[in-house]
């Protein structure tokens, strides 16, 4: 992979380009320290969403799917259906 550098002088609102090749991306940003910052890429999860990317979400949805295997949905009786429901 090719590295370029760039120095850019940072203006009084705070903003810089990193380039048109990184439009549309999700980038976190990371203060090292008072002197580095740190840019990476990837697709990134928001705090409401973190709790599905658990493992135990990812035991649960094993579980499910294993299940789900095993039994296909079936066609319901609508009739018998009213009548267990008092209808």
């Amino acid at each position: 992979m090719k590295q370029t550098k760039k120095i850019l002088t940072v203006p009084p609102n705070g903003q810089i380009s990193i380039g048109k090749t990184w439009a549309g991306r999700q980038v976190q940003i990371e203060e090292v320290d008072a002197h580095q910052i740190l840019i990476t890429s990837g697709a990134f999860i928001p705090a409401d969403q973190e709790t599905f990317y658990t493992k135990k979400a990812e035991a649960q949805l094993k579980d499910f799917n294993e299940w789900s295997a095993k039994n296909p949905p079936k066609k319901t009786d609508l009739k018998r259906l009213r009548k267990q429901l008092g209808r």
